[in-house]
């Protein structure tokens, strides 16, 4: 059987590469996707980057995949047309109209004919996890991978989609002018707020659930677990809840935290802390800390543990009472997924994608309703066997889903569509 030739855009990866709090979960889903790739018989794969040679790219897709991935990166004409593009967006909103047209004329146009002889990639197949597709790439099938429509069901969050700078509105653009491009969405969810907002041809997305890495997993060795506790200095006399994402209004976190300090004030609870950890959005983190330090005698019952390593994760969620998550919203969910793989009971919220995840493995509660986070926390603390059994059914549940099913439902898509 012959393989088909696929370029994979790596850039979100090469973007990412030290471990820090500037990696999220799309990061890893495109690492796990790229990885299972390559290990799939069907394709012979490639890799693009968006910007020129990055020797650091190079050597991490070397130790990660193998010697002989071979790597395209953006030629010097398409890097310099991104740097005209950012300046045309300043030269909009001033109003140069004539300057701009002699950009266009006499460097803009020349550029992109330029960049388009220099070389134009060719392959069966172009998968971008991020981004649009790049001109450079020529293509017989093409496809995106689409988290969520946030950004257009919140824009109160993301200011800078009004600035027409954010990457999901050059996504935006790019939908509406390529009708026949193909997608693969995260969720059921998802697909469903597309074709609803963006009116996508119900037939060019298809749904890829995603999975929880290699490195989660039950913890049952309690010294490791120890030692992260000591790591991120969570009290060794007192049992935690835990909750894991970014910082953010989204998240619901101040709900969160608030109702759990009045779960632990109207039961008279002294042996248990908050831990949350994630980066954090700088224009939201004030308004959290304010509220923490309203608590008085309770602040110290909300730990913030920052950005949590990934050799970590496994450790604290499985060492934790249970595990929280009742966003306002999400495209998928990852960390109740995460969670559940490392036998943490959870509790998350009952809309979006978030019952497609966790289903009857969880309690699941309106993320606006105060009662019904104090219940769900009271449900978990004083209920040792109901715990218990919500653990081994988040376990079992978690199995459903795996990299591996994910691939074999992309690779279906592909041969359908060839």
């Amino acid at each position: 059987m012959n393989k088909k030739t696929l370029i994979f855009d790596a850039s979100v990866i090469a973007e990412n590469l030290t471990a820090g709090s500037g990696r999220s979960g799309i990061y890893f889903v495109a690492y796990n996707i790229l990885k299972q790739l390559i290990k799939s018989e069907q394709f012979d794969v490639a890799l693009f980057c968006e910007k020129l040679c990055n020797e650091d790219f190079c050597v991490f897709v070397e130790k990660e995949f193998g010697k002989n991935i071979k790597i395209y990166f953006g030629n010097k004409y398409a890097v310099k047309l991104k740097k005209l593009s950012d300046l045309n967006q300043k030269l909009r909103k001033s109003h140069h109209n004539i300057l701009k047209l002699l950009l266009n004329i006499f460097v803009r146009k020349p550029l992109y004919f330029a960049g388009l002889i220099h070389k134009l990639l060719k392959c069966d197949v172009f998968i971008s996890p991020l981004r649009v597709v790049s001109k450079q790439i020529k293509a017989k099938q093409k496809y995106i991978i689409l988290y969520d429509a946030i950004p257009l069901l919140f824009p109160q969050y993301y200011p800078e989609m009004r600035l027409k700078k954010y990457w999901f509105y050059d996504l935006i653009r790019y939908i509406k002018s390529k009708p026949k491009c193909k997608y693969f969405a995260i969720s059921e969810n998802t697909k469903s707020d597309f074709i609803r907002l963006l009116n996508i041809n119900h037939d060019n997305i298809t749904v890829i659930p995603l999975a929880a890495s290699d490195n989660f997993y039950q913890e049952k060795n309690d010294m490791k677990i120890e030692k992260v506790r000591e790591k991120y200095c969570i009290p060794d006399d007192k049992k935690y809840v835990f909750s894991l994402c970014t910082l953010e209004p989204r998240k619901n976190l101040i709900r969160v935290v608030k109702t759990f300090v009045e779960f632990i004030k109207k039961n008279k609870i002294d042996d248990l802390v908050f831990v949350l950890g994630g980066a954090h959005w700088n224009d939201f983190i004030g308004k959290l800390e304010s509220e923490i330090t309203d608590f008085g005698e309770y602040k110290d019952k909300v730990l913030r543990a920052g950005y949590i390593a990934d050799e970590d994760l496994a450790a604290l969620y499985s060492g934790a009472t249970f595990f929280v998550y009742t966003s306002e919203y999400e495209g998928f969910g990852l960390p109740p997924l995460e969670a559940m793989k490392c036998g943490c009971p959870v509790i998350t919220s009952n809309n979006s994608s978030l019952p497609e995840v966790v289903d009857n493995a969880g309690q699941m509660i309106d993320w606006d309703s105060d009662e019904q986070h104090i219940t769900a926390y009271e449900k978990y603390y004083f209920d040792e066997k109901y715990r218990d059994k919500m653990a081994t059914e988040g376990l079992k549940h978690s199995k459903q889903f795996s990299w591996e099913k994910t691939l074999d439902i992309m690779i279906d898509t592909i041969n359908n569509d060839f």
